[in-house]
C-alpha cells in the first residue's frame, strides 16, 4: 500500500466503540459529522463532531455557560499532525502537533487502517480482528470525497 492512497479529503461515516461484551456504541451519536485530510507532504488534520450539536444561547462563545462549554467540548474532537505509514503493520502514526485535547500534543496517536475498496477507509485504535478480546476498540469509517 502506498501512502498516496490516503491523500485526499475524507467524510466521516461512523465512529463507534466496540466493547468487549459485543456492544457497539456510537461515540458521537447516530449521525456524526467529520472530515479527515491527508496531504502528500505528510500532514493531516481530523475533525469529528456530534451531529445536531445545540447552539449557545449567546452569540459570543466566551459568554457560554459551563454546561454549554462542556457539551461543546464533549461533542467535538480535532487535532492536526504529521503522519507516517507502516504498510507491514497496517498502522498510521499521527505525530500530534496540536489539538482540542491538550494531552495529545507531542504524542503519537497510532491508528490501524483497512481499506474496503479505494474510497472506504477504516481507522481503529486496535486491529478490528482483535476486538473485542482485549479492550474497547474505537473504529472510524471514512468515505473519500476527493
Amino acid at each position: 500500500m502506498s501512502r498516496d492512497l490516503l491523500v485526499g479529503t475524507w467524510k466521516l461515516v461512523s465512529c463507534n466503540a466496540h466493547r468487549r461484551n459485543g456492544q457497539v456504541v456510537p461515540i458521537y451519536g447516530e449521525h456524526p459529522e467529520g472530515r479527515l485530510f491527508y496531504d502528500a507532504a505528510g500532514n493531516m488534520s481530523g475533525h469529528i463532531m456530534r451531529g445536531g450539536r445545540p447552539a449557545f444561547k449567546d452569540a459570543l462563545k466566551f459568554r457560554a455557560t459551563d454546561e454549554e462549554m462542556r457539551a461543546a467540548y464533549q461533542g467535538y474532537e480535532a487535532y492536526f499532525s504529521t503522519y507516517q505509514v507502516d504498510c507491514d503493520r497496517c498502522v498510521i502514526d499521527h505525530h500530534v502537533l496540536g489539538g482540542l485535547f491538550p494531552n495529545w500534543t507531542g504524542s503519537v496517536q497510532s491508528r490501524f487502517f483497512r481499506f474496503d475498496g479505494p474510497d472506504r477507509l477504516t481507522l481503529s485504535t486496535e486491529p478490528l480482528s482483535a476486538q473485542p478480546a482485549r479492550k474497547t476498540v474505537v473504529a472510524l469509517v471514512w468515505e473519500r470525497l476527493n
